[in-house]
Parts: structure tokens; sequence; C-alpha cells
């Protein structure tokens, strides 16, 4: 219980530190309103970064292996949506912004079709009314083409390589996605436990495996973000005034550990340190 309270406030600290740490940048970023796409994208996908974050740390039940790595592929997936957009930000933003749109209104027309086959209530009407008004105050729907394609109309390995972070993309991104998709490799692994009679030839049924939280992956959440502050810092010029909010948490995270490790030793039985060490 004291574990767990102390942990909580590091989080807490955490994620107020990293709002605080948005506010500066957009605060002190020099706007142009003749380009707000810029703008917006990039803020918006800084927002998104620190939202994911925090609302993963609020749930230490999918610290796991089952579900955290559906949470790092997002972050992963934003961070380099985001290195790939910051290179060229407002040709890049205006297509992000526009396939967008495209999706929403391709999503409203399929309500829109719907609707057809019976009466729609209040509710509905309401809502149909309210995204294409949404729509139009961005690009008017009659505007707005629907694409089937990648947003970037590049694959996500090639936005990956014009961002310098292929690296990500392979031992990051890639390894995230099977989990993310349910893939063979991951479903193996994680959800399939072979029979333990030989004579069934490694069959495998299925398993419902429970794993203790593992403050690995608040480490790795704290990562992305940081990641994504530090490009920002390094293509528009910004310079912190304090230390990095990631050095502090990740050090706050390591002597929570090593105090866990620490009387945990103490606690230990005579018995238990003499097998260790044989």
């Amino acid at each position: 219980m004291v574990y767990s309270e102390e942990l909580e406030k590091i989080m807490i600290r955490y994620s107020q530190n990293i709002e605080e740490d948005l506010k500066d940048r957009w605060n002190n970023w020099e706007k142009d309103l003749t380009i707000p796409e810029k703008f917006e994208v990039i803020g918006g996908l800084m927002s998104r970064q620190i939202t994911i974050a925090m609302n993963f740390m609020s749930c230490s039940s999918i610290w796991n292996g089952h579900i955290a790595p559906i949470i790092m592929r997002s972050l992963v997936d934003n961070y380099i949506n985001f290195a790939w957009i910051i290179a060229d930000p407002v040709l890049r933003a205006r297509k992000f912004i526009y396939f967008g749109l495209g999706q929403e209104k391709l999503l409203l027309e399929h309500r829109k079709e719907e609707m057809k086959n019976h009466e729609p209530d209040e509710k509905e009407k309401i809502m149909v009314e309210a995204t294409e008004s949404w729509i139009n105050q961005q690009r008017f729907t009659f505007l707005t083409e629907v694409s089937l394609k990648n947003w970037s109309e590049i694959s996500v390995r090639q936005m990956a390589e014009e961002s310098n972070c292929i690296d990500l993309y392979n031992y990051v991104y890639q390894p995230f996605s099977c989990a993310a998709h349910n893939m063979w490799n991951h479903i193996a692994k994680y959800n399939l436990v072979e029979s333990d009679n030989p004579l069934h030839k490694f069959f495998r049924k299925p398993a419902i495996y429970t794993f203790k939280p593992d403050i690995y992956y608040l480490e790795l959440t704290g990562k992305y973000v940081d990641k994504m502050f530090r490009l920002f810092d390094n293509k528009i010029g910004f310079k912190p005034t304090k230390e990095y909010s990631f050095e502090i948490f990740t050090n706050e995270l390591y002597d929570f550990e090593e105090k866990i490790y620490t009387e945990m030793q103490e606690n230990k039985t005579e018995e238990e340190l003499n097998s260790e060490n044989i």
C-alpha cells in the first residue's frame, strides 16, 4: 500500500510537470495566424502524446504485455507523424488535416445512408448536423475529398526514414504492432500455452495469463513524451529553463526501485540469503 502511494505521487508530479512543459512551449512559440494549420497540428499532436501518457499511467492494471504494447505503439505512431510533419510543417499539417476531414466526411455519409433505413430521432439529426457544421468550419464538405490511402501518401516506414527515426520504427513500432494487430507472434506467446501432455505433440490451448504491473512501461511512456519535446525544442529553437521532466521522472523511478530492492533484501530470512550464495 505504501509503495503504491509513493509511486502514485511520482506519477502525479510527472503528469503536472509535462502539462507545464506543454504550456511553456506553446506560450513561448511565436504564432503566425496566416498559417494556423502548422500550430494547431503540432500543438494537437503534442497534447495527444501527453494525454495518452497520463491516462496510461493512471491505470496500473494495463501495465503489462497484453495492453501496454498497444498504447506504446500509439505513442510511437504519434511521434513518427509528428517528426515527419514538423520537418515541413505547413504543407504536411494541411495534408494531415484534409485527410482527417475526409475521414470524418466518410463517416458522416455512412451515417446518413444508415439513417435512410429508419426514421431518425432528434439526437441522430443533431449529431449529423453538428458533424457537418464541424467539417464546414474548416473546409466545405463539397470541397472535402475522401482518400483511402495513407494520410501522408507514403508508408509509415518511409515517414520514419525521412524523419531520421527508422530505428524507432524497426525496434519499437513494428514489435508493438504485433500486439496492436493481434498477430500470431503475439498471441502465441501471450494467449496460448503448450499442453504438458507429451502425447499432444506440443498442442497449444487458450490461456489467460495475469501479469503484475511492470513500471518498465512507465519509463517507456515518459521516454516517448520526452522524445517529442526534445524534437520540438530542436526544430523550433525552444530553450527550456528547467531540467527535462523525463530526467526527474526516471531518477525518481530509479530511487523508488532501489528502495524496494533494498527493503526486500533486508527482509529476507537467513535461509533465503544462504540459498542465494550456494
